[in-house]
């Protein structure tokens, strides 16, 4: 029975993939292989080209060095790339190598970031940047490879691989507010919080459209106030008689998706399947007038049981540049509903 594949092994195959669609590989007898080089050395009577990557190095990510155990951890990978090439038409071994070599530089050289591919539920996009080999690499790589005659080489670093936990940490809510409370003793610290709570006042907004990429701006309208973050008990009165009016800023009549992200003890962050299309009606809001400012009713995900909600306006363009289809997204509206302890 084979062994399931791996996060690491569906990464590396991938670029395998890449370079056989790259190379026209079905087309010009050409095999993409993983593994040493002393594995994919031709053996007698074999009569396609070979491509083999040997990935024979993995080192840490440096900027992630504190995940925890159940959280994506990341790596980078060091792969040899060497062309084995047969005599064919009068062509030599050691020019096919250099034909094969040369295809591999020259997509990696257009492709200095690889398409984004899907594993174990994370994007993966690679960055592959070339790697100069001295003498002494070569030496050493190439000892190990027994009575394997060196071939030329190329040497890529490929960055950056999840490293996914199988049973992945449950994120933590948001903090929808700031409070201070003073207490007589340490032994009230698990007592309910009673003090003081407050949030940053909402101050006038103008979102600049005349940027390509600008990104739309939302708020919640409120007993006549504009709000970021709201709070309500579970089964209370002011959730019941809750409205949600979201205020769109940006471009008139722009397409927007008003989209939400919902977290509750057990599952933590999950995108919404559904979302509500709106458009801006202004570029500018006050928030000390906010008489006749047109808004969007958008219902709770969620109602009868503790957890957080967080809107987001998602917009979407096209780049003029290069044709790239762009996601940005506004700033948040957090939405808590608490109640007993679960």
């Amino acid at each position: 029975m084979p062994l399931p594949p791996s996060t690491l092994s569906q990464v590396c195959r991938s670029v395998a993939d890449f370079l056989s669609a790259g190379l026209d590989a079905a087309n010009l007898s050409i095999r993409v292989t993983l593994g040493s080089p002393a594995e994919a050395a031709p053996k007698e009577g074999e009569s396609e080209h070979k491509v083999n990557l040997f990935f024979y190095r993995i080192e840490p990510y440096g900027f992630d060095a504190d995940a925890a155990p159940d959280q994506v951890g990341w790596i980078r990978l060091h792969c040899l790339i060497t062309a084995f090439g047969v005599l064919e038409d009068q062509v030599s071994v050691g020019e096919n190598d250099l034909r094969l070599l040369g295809e591999v530089i020259r997509l990696f050289h257009e492709n200095p970031v690889l398409d984004p591919v899907q594993v174990n539920g994370e994007t993966v996009g690679l960055q592959v940047v070339l790697q100069p080999l001295g003498a002494d690499d070569i030496n050493h790589l190439w000892s190990t490879q027994g009575d394997v005659a060196y071939r030329t080489s190329v040497a890529y670093e490929m960055a950056v691989t999840p490293v996914v936990p199988r049973r992945r940490g449950v994120g933590s809510p948001l903090v929808g507010s700031v409070g201070y409370e003073v207490r007589r003793g340490i032994d009230r610290a698990g007592r309910p919080f009673g003090g003081v709570t407050f949030a940053p006042p909402a101050q006038r907004v103008t979102v600049g459209t005349s940027v390509e990429s600008w990104a739309p701006h939302i708020c919640l309208v409120r007993e006549g106030s504009c709000a970021y973050a709201l709070a309500f008990a579970v089964g209370s009165e002011e959730l019941d008689e809750f409205v949600s009016a979201v205020v769109v800023l940006g471009e008139p009549g722009a397409d927007v998706m008003l989209r939400w992200d919902q977290w509750t003890s057990e599952t933590g962050w999950v995108t919404a399947a559904d979302g509500v299309e709106a458009s801006p009606t202004a570029r500018s809001l006050d928030p000390d007038r906010l008489d006749g400012v047109a808004t969007v009713a958008v219902a709770l995900p969620f109602d009868d049981h503790a957890g957080q909600a967080v809107l987001y306006a998602v917009r979407q363009y096209v780049r003029a540049s290069d044709g790239a289809a762009i996601s940005v997204r506004s700033n948040p509206l957090l939405v808590t509903l608490y109640g007993p302890a679960e």
